[in-house]
């Protein structure tokens, strides 16, 4: 039996380590689907295309939040005060707005989509508006970005 058959890209460099030339090659823009909708089977029917948190879209969104943040702390001078009421709500929202942002940017496409019978074209605007009305679409993205063997590709 053929042992490499049967692992993933993440096993295989475990086993045989990585050769520093790949530092230099220009990296591979990987893509993942994470389903969303399912038929009365099982199958997947729609969902989102994704890249992981190497790409250049995670990349720039998450320095983009961690500079909003240092200058939004350096304005207040001091730190949420999440033992009241109000920062306890003002910190949840901040962390519910950046995994919403760091989920959309993140989110490069989608599968089984339609207006009107047709495939419909990527819309980032109606991305957001789908993970507003279905929450658990986003935590489908934002889990699906988390397992990083599936976006290692050298």
């Amino acid at each position: 039996m053929n042992t490499t058959a049967s692992l993933n890209t993440a096993q295989i460099l475990a086993i045989a380590g990585f050769d520093i030339a790949n530092l230099s090659a220009p990296a591979e823009r990987v893509t993942v689907k994470v389903p969303v909708l399912f038929d009365e089977d099982g199958e997947p029917t729609a969902g989102f295309i994704i890249v992981g948190k190497n790409s250049e879209e995670y990349r720039n969104e998450n320095h983009a939040l961690r500079a909003e943040g240092y200058k939004k702390s350096a304005k207040r001078k001091t730190a949420i005060d999440a033992s009241t009421d109000a920062g306890a709500d003002q910190l949840v929202s901040l962390i519910d707005d950046n995994a919403k942002r760091l989920a959309l940017a993140v989110t490069v496409g989608w599968y089984g989509f339609t207006s009107a019978g047709a495939e419909a074209p990527f819309d980032k605007s109606v991305a957001s508006a789908s993970f507003d009305k279905f929450p658990t679409w986003q935590e489908r993205v934002s889990a699906a970005l988390e397992k990083d063997a599936d976006f290692l590709k050298v």
